[in-house]
């Protein structure tokens, strides 16, 4: 059964030290309003030490709105078709994701439960059907050079980059895993994987003015997380994961609208008990037309 999914995105707390914008580099566009319509496809992928695991996850369309300098803000969206064929399996999926831009501070969140998979190899397809993933997490990152790039232009197209910017980016997060491998894994002696992970992160973030209409960004940050499983941690046995987090934006702006390709790619890596070592990759890709208006005109 199809599912519609509601994200609001409410106005979070300042960030911390936040600078005055520096008005040669980053605009507010006039507009009170906005409206988008949008194509997108988040998939959670597992990958093992022999062999991929990917989702039969569906195509969402949806709608958003928000009213500029206030807590209004919500996106409404609707799994419309499986982009793979019936004989690929069928994948349930829950995916709430949260990315909040601000002037000195992005928010991220993560609530995603995946089942059912499948591999394919010289046009044989397996299929996984109890094989299950569940990540949720959270993320916050500072960006030192806040008046000068603009997250919320490189990403969220709520503003308007006039000069090409970069900003170096400190954060950390906290993450809860559960993966459920089912029988069809017989080389593992662990049914079940759970694992949680707390650590710190930093990277680089940079918006490139191409001309007065083309923008595109990229942020990516390394990380190093240090958890294991709830047992192990009781006796404070500890374990070190990297991790990787990257998003890239392309986006044609003009006054009145935007239309912008953004995607995102989150890497963890998790470790068994028996040594098995396992990849848990969110991607997320979205392409969007954006409205901005001042209201609704009466005849």
């Amino acid at each position: 059964m199809r599912k519609a999914f509601l994200f609001l995105y409410p106005l979070l707390a300042p960030a911390l030290y936040c600078r005055a914008q520096d008005t040669l580099f980053v605009a507010q566009y006039p507009q009170k309003m906005t409206a988008s319509v949008y194509v997108a496809n988040n998939s959670l992928l597992l990958g093992s030490d022999t062999k991929d695991y990917e989702p039969n996850s569906p195509l969402t369309v949806g709608v958003g709105f928000s009213i500029k300098n206030t807590v209004v803000s919500a996106r409404l969206g609707y799994a419309v078709a499986d982009l793979q064929g019936k004989e690929y399996g069928r994948t349930k999926v829950l995916d709430f994701q949260l990315h909040n831009y601000g002037r000195n501070f992005i928010a991220d969140v993560f609530v995603q439960n995946y089942k059912g998979f499948y591999t394919e190899k010289r046009k044989t397809i397996t299929r996984y059907p109890d094989i299950s993933i569940r990540q949720i997490g959270a993320e916050g990152t500072y960006l030192f050079n806040g008046k000068e790039f603009s997250a919320k232009a490189a990403f969220q197209q709520s503003e308007k980059q006039l000069q090409s910017a970069g900003s170096f980016a400190i954060g950390g997060g906290v993450y809860v895993y559960h993966l459920h491998l089912g029988d069809e894994l017989p080389s593992l002696n662990e049914k079940y994987l759970d694992n949680i992970q707390v650590g710190v992160n930093g990277g680089y973030a940079y918006s490139w003015v191409v001309n007065s209409n083309w923008l595109l960004s990229g942020m990516a940050t390394l990380g190093l997380n240090v958890g294991n499983d709830p047992e192990s941690l009781k006796d404070v046995k500890l374990k070190v994961y990297p991790g990787v987090f990257s998003r890239i934006a392309a986006s044609y702006n003009k006054l009145g609208y935007s239309v912008a390709f953004s995607m995102l790619i989150q890497n963890k890596l998790l470790y068994s008990g028996q040594g098995d070592t396992f990849t848990v990759t969110s991607l997320g890709m979205q392409l969007a037309f954006i409205k901005r208006f001042d209201g609704f005109k009466r005849e």
